[in-house]
């Protein structure tokens, strides 16, 4: 997945700023910008940092680089050293988004093929955006799984296949110009009514059940 994304050499590589990328003449390899992006959260001392290899389960970035923060001045300070890293090396990202708003929760960097989350621990934890792309196809890990009956681990699966679609559409969102909390906050409201209609399937699922046995997942 490679995009143009040198820099112009006539570009302060100081200013953080984000334009259009000029053409590109050595493209870079999405793990050297891996690299290059974990070391500088690294140099910033940023919390949990993963990286997920999401290659086949996505079709608009290679990797995800996921930290977090102790504050909001601390997001901000490590999304400005993974863009000025990655500059030093002739990359400009395509989109830094939260990085102006007041107290913020989430800063994403988009490197096109490397896509940085910054979040504070909280909003990390809510989204569990890991969990959403760790697993291949939106299955869950088998020790994740719930002990359900078949159509309620499809109404699972289901779930977190809609939750990449959402995810996809609110970044390409932010891609075409929308800002952050507006792409995130309609890929929120889409989770909600995924999570309800799960949350029915479930009940359907257990109505359905014998009175006198107990559901798998409730069993010691």
């Amino acid at each position: 997945m490679n995009q143009d994304k040198t820099l112009n050499t006539a570009t302060p590589v100081a200013n953080a700023d984000v334009a259009q990328a000029t053409p590109a003449t050595e493209p870079h390899s999405a793990e050297s910008i891996v690299g290059w992006a974990v070391a500088a959260l690294e140099e910033l001392k940023a919390i949990d940092i993963r990286v997920l290899d999401v290659r086949g389960h996505c079709n608009f970035t290679d990797f995800m680089v996921f930290s977090s923060g102790t504050s909001d001045r601390h997001l901000k300070s490590q999304a400005n050293s993974v863009v000025v890293q990655v500059k030093n090396h002739g990359i400009r990202p395509m989109g830094v988004e939260g990085d102006d708003v007041p107290s913020t929760e989430w800063v994403l960097v988009d490197l096109v093929d490397v896509i940085v989350h910054i979040m504070l621990p909280e909003t990390r934890d809510h989204y569990q955006l890991e969990k959403l792309w760790s697993a291949p196809g939106g299955h869950q890990n088998t020790a994740e799984r719930p002990s359900l009956n078949s159509s309620a681990n499809a109404a699972s699966v289901a779930n977190l296949a809609g939750g990449q679609s959402a995810y996809a559409l609110a970044l390409e969102k932010m891609r075409q110009g929308a800002d952050l909390e507006t792409a995130i906050g309609d890929w929120d409201d889409s989770e909600d009514l995924a999570d309800a209609d799960l949350d029915n399937d479930l009940d359907d699922w257990d109505d359905e059940l014998p009175h006198d046995e107990t559901p798998p997942a409730h069993r010691s």
